[in-house]
Formats: C-alpha cells, structure tokens, sequence
C-alpha cells in the first residue's frame, strides 16, 4: 500500500526516517555495546538524525564482543545463525541473525525474484560459495520454498552435469559470482540454446560488457547488492534499472546530471521502508536497517562503499530532460535508486573475494627473499578483449635490484611464492582461487626502479595501490 501514488517519495522518506529512529532508540536501550558507543561519542539525546555517529567495522564491530552487540547482551537461545566473513587480514567477522530478521530477508528476497522472473516456478542453481559464508547459505535458506533447489558451489562439472540430468524442459535460474558464471559459460560443454537459463550475480559490480558477454548464453542477467556486515539482497537490478545504467554508459550528459563525473556504477532499486541508506559528503554510504527484532542492530553503519541514493521521480525527469525513453520508461514500483561504485578501503574484488593492500603487505613480509626487493606495489584489475576479469599485481624493483625476468615484465618465480602466500592469510581468496580457470589465474608484473606507472609517489599523501 505504502507504494501506491499517494505515497509519493517524500513520505516514504518521512515514514523510512521514523522507522530508523524507533530501530535507533531501541537500540539505544538495549544493546549494551551501542549503548557504549553513543556515551564515548558524546551522544546521549541527539538533536538530529545527523548528530548520531557512524559505525563501522573498526569502530564498533571490533571492539565489543558479539555478545555485548546483541540486544539484551546476550546471544539467543535458539533460531540464531552466525554467519562468517572475512576480514582484510584474513580474520573472520561473524554476524548473528535472529530467526524473524531472517525471514524479513526471505520476504525480500522472494519478492527480488518475483519481480525479476515473475510468479513460474523455476530450477535454482545456487553457485555462490557454501559453508558459513552469508551470500551462499542465505540463498539456500530463503528460496527453498520458492523454487526447487539445487546448492552446487561454484563448480562447472556439477552446474552441468544438473543441467543434463533434468534436461531444457525446466526454467533455470544460475546464481553466483559474475567472474565464475563468465567461466561457466566458456567452459561448460553444453548447447545453452537449448536451455532457458537466466542468472543472478553477486559479490561484487559487473560491467555492461559483461553482460553482454554473459547473455550470449543466459536470457538475462541481473545482479543483487548486499553486504555479510548487513544483509544479502539490500537493493536488486530492476529492468528500470538496468536501462537506466545502459543509457547512462552510452550518454555523458545524462552521466553528468545523475551522478556527476565518476566512473560507471550499478544503480539498484531498494525497499525504504526496511532500510534507510543515506551518503555523507565523500558519498560514503551509511546503512540502517529499519526493523526493530534484528538481534544485532546496525545504525548507520558505514560500510566504506561508496555511493548516491536519488528518488526515481527525479530520475524520469532527468531523463526527459535528455529526451530519452527508456524501455520500461518507468520502474514497475516506485523504489528509490541506489547508485554503487563500490569498496572505499581499496580492496579489489576478484571472483567473489576482496584482496587489498593490507593483505599484500603481510604476504611480502612472510616472503622476506621478496619484500626487501620491492619499492612500491599496486593492484591492477581490468577485463581482457573477451571481458573475462583479470588482476596484476604490479611491483616495482628497490633501486639496485637487477630488472624484469623476462622481457614481458612476468616473474614466474614471484608468482609461485606470492599467490600461495595470499591464499595461506585470506581465507576468502583461498577458496575463490580453486574456481579460477588457471589461464585467469592472478599474475606479477615486475618493474625496474623508477620506470612503473606507480613511480615516484608523493611521500606526504597515501599511495596509490589501485591502478
């Protein structure tokens, strides 16, 4: 009812901000940790929304115990999940789920699929990673009585050996990481003409060739945003947006007015009433989630993503402006839109893992023969001419140390040391890397001192470790 016509945008925003307050009060109230935290900032009555700080990992999650996070200080006695993920050193962060926040999860994530692939049953193939990582159980978990069901991993041997046994009279539905369904469809020795299937991605953003490249097998493919620090399934690709982030890659001037002169990003659409996304000025994204039964409360939790929410009002108006109809010209529900570019913290998604600088330090310091040796360091991550993703790792040689091993800048030798090194601190990367086609394995490209794109820094401002 909420989103019929005369609940336009400014009330939604109204009832979504009280319903933020009531999830902060109580929270306030109840949660011993969150109740620290406001008393070290200095926050007891706030005057405004404003004046309530922002939590994050390093500030909140880190220090208190997840008990103390809990409402009540305690963990539940029953119908709780504790979901796993991995931090930049390597060292799990575990987040509780309580049984009615993980059916609200359930809800939206049905009505995602709902509103993708409409009322049909379908085949789910879920291909996200297993085990106690949030994306791949809570897909499990919340479409089981959706759809029929079928939790394979990312492995391409069973996906397709799936596909052969029940055979093209079903509808198939693929989810799992962008980069492992580009493998799937290189891969997998199977006539996809033949079958319907469609895909769901997560994890990590997806270019517009990437799609493309992705369709040529798939009927569609959409994407989800969410985050194991909240929930899966925050916002979804509707059409309406889908359409809109094409139109913005193939137009500069309509680029400029949504969202100003930045890279692409994904736009989603998300449900106000159970979340209140809000982006501060460096468009830092802080997140609340707007229910009261969640057993660990998050308050505008800044996530280090970056990030605009605009109304879908204002975005048709600009699009009238540039003379451009889309196809849907409007979103079928009149959900605000998310606009993501992404981590903050410099880490580099590669096949449903983040790696970032952070991690690298370490693994040079476990490999002292390597660390002496290197000078500055950056993670170069880019798609190849067939738009499967790819990632360098660049080092650049101390003054004094000989140059490049062979006359393309690869060292065969630093990538046997510096790969399994990573996979031995980050846990994430160590299960990802089993599903990478060894072709598109992460490589080391070596330069002489002083002759790197990431030469001669200015010492006084951080470095540069993303190129």
């Amino acid at each position: 009812m909420l989103f019929l016509p005369m609940f336009d945008a400014p009330k939604r925003d109204w009832i979504s901000r009280k319903r933020a307050s009531a999830a902060f009060y109580n929270a306030q109230r109840n949660v011993p940790a969150y109740a620290a935290f406001l008393r070290e900032n200095g926050v007891d009555a706030p005057d405004t929304w404003d004046d309530i700080p922002a939590m994050d990992k390093a500030n909140y999650v880190k220090r208190w115990s997840i008990e103390a996070r809990c409402q009540g200080g305690r963990l539940p006695t029953r119908g709780a999940v504790l979901d796993e993920s991995s931090g930049s050193s390597g060292t799990a962060s575990n987040w509780v789920r309580g049984a009615t926040e993980r059916d609200a999860g359930r809800r939206l994530i049905q009505y995602s699929t709902r509103s993708t692939f409409g009322e049909e049953s379908f085949i789910l193939i879920n291909a996200f990673a297993l085990g106690p990582w949030a994306t791949g159980m809570n897909v499990s978990m919340s479409l089981v009585d959706r759809c029929v069901l079928k939790s394979t991993g990312p492995d391409v041997g069973k996906i397709v050996a799936t596909l052969e046994l029940l055979g093209p009279k079903y509808k198939y539905v693929v989810a799992g990481y962008p980069p492992f369904l580009k493998t799937l469809v290189d891969s997998a020795t199977i006539d996809w003409s033949e079958f319907h299937v469609s895909a769901v991605v997560g994890g990590e953003g997806m270019s517009e060739s990437l799609r493309t490249a992705l369709n040529k097998c798939f009927r569609s493919t959409v994407s989800s945003f969410g985050a194991s620090d909240l929930e899966i399934n925050i916002a979804f690709e509707s059409p309406f947006a889908v359409a809109l982030r094409q139109a913005a890659e193939q137009s500069q001037s309509l680029a400029s007015d949504l969202y100003g002169h930045e890279a692409l990003p994904m736009i989603f659409q998300f449900d106000p009433l159970n979340y209140l996304i809000e982006s501060d000025a460096e468009r830092n994204l802080l997140f609340t989630i707007n229910r009261l039964q969640n057993v660990s409360p998050r308050i505008r939790y800044n996530l280090h993503d970056r990030g605009i929410v605009r109304h879908t009002s204002d975005v048709v108006s600009t699009l009238r402006d540039h003379g451009i109809t889309l196809e849907p010209p409007a979103p079928r529900i009149d959900l605000p839109l998310l606009l993501h570019w992404g981590r903050q913290d410099s880490a580099v998604g590669f096949y449903g893992c983040k790696i970032t600088p952070e991690d690298l330090q370490h693994v040079l310091m476990r490999c002292p023969e390597l660390g002496g040796k290197v000078a500055n360091f950056a993670l170069h991550p880019y798609e190849d001419a067939k738009a499967n993703k790819r990632l360098e790792l660049w080092i650049e040689l101390t003054d004094g140390v000989a140059g490049p091993e062979t006359a393309d800048g690869s060292a065969a030798s630093w990538d046997s040391q510096v790969w399994p090194e990573l996979a031995a601190v980050n846990q994430d990367f160590r299960e990802s890397i089993r599903m990478v086609p060894k072709e598109f394995h992460p490589t080391v490209k070596l330069f002489a001192f002083g002759t790197s794109p990431i030469s001669g820094q200015d010492v006084r401002i951080k470095k540069q470790y993303i190129v």
